[in-house]
């Protein structure tokens, strides 16, 4: 199956061929959460009231959609009794990803300029829109690697026109570094729909976990519309 995006062919699975990542996990109260979703259809998944929410810096060195910076910021949801990730921010700096991405599956994406370092202690970072500085984002983890390849599945869901957008999306995962309470740094700088969604977010000083990943793969199938 092949489809165009602004006068480029790209064929289904979308391949993301190599990109690497740090990301933190918050623990969040699901109160807070819900506020903040696009859809009111979809409701947080959430145990005794807390949830997570995930915000990842990833660079896109081969891909389908070219080479990219991307900041995420997630929360898990279910629509129709199914389990999801909801991306609530989805900031790039590829227009040519930021117009796939909108299409394909709905994501939220935007294009903004970033000054972007991962290393083997994290991940330092800096994001601009309009010419403006919105956010700070540092992320530290573990300098020891885990000799293990892990492969992941999940279900990217959007909500676009009135319509859910279920996105399968099929990894894997190869030298992690997993780090407990590590520190982290998020700066807001004034008024913009990322930085309010964190401040919703209230997330706590530290995460729960960090984890950072030198070689990460995976599929997009075409998104489904579920309603």
């Amino acid at each position: 199956m092949s489809v165009t995006v602004e006068d480029r062919t790209l064929t289904f699975p979308v391949r993301i061929a190599d990109a690497t990542a740090v990301a933190g996990c918050w623990v969040v109260r699901a109160a807070d959460v819900r506020p903040v979703l696009r859809d009111a259809e979809f409701e947080v998944a959430a145990v005794a009231g807390r949830t997570v929410a995930v915000l990842a810096l990833l660079r896109y060195l081969v891909s389908d959609l070219g080479a990219y910076d991307e900041l995420g910021l997630a929360v898990p949801v279910r629509h129709l009794g199914r389990l999801g990730a909801h991306l609530l921010q989805l900031p790039v700096t590829g227009p040519f990803t930021t117009a796939a991405g909108r299409q394909l599956w709905g994501l939220p994406k935007w294009l903004a300029d970033a000054d972007l370092s991962l290393g083997p202690r994290g991940a330092t970072s800096e994001w601009r829109a309009d010419g403006h500085v919105v956010l700070e984002a540092a992320l530290r983890t573990s300098p020891t690697v885990l000799p293990v390849s892990v492969p992941a599945r999940l279900t990217a869901l959007a909500a676009r026109d009135g319509d859910v957008l279920r996105s399968p999306v099929r990894g894997r995962a190869r030298g992690l570094r997993v780090g407990f309470g590590a520190a982290a740094r998020l700066v807001g700088h004034g008024p913009h729909p990322l930085t309010d969604d964190l401040r919703a977010l209230r997330l706590p000083r530290r995460p729960l976990l960090t984890v950072g990943i030198e070689h990460l793969s995976f599929d997009m199938d075409p998104a489904q519309v579920v309603r």
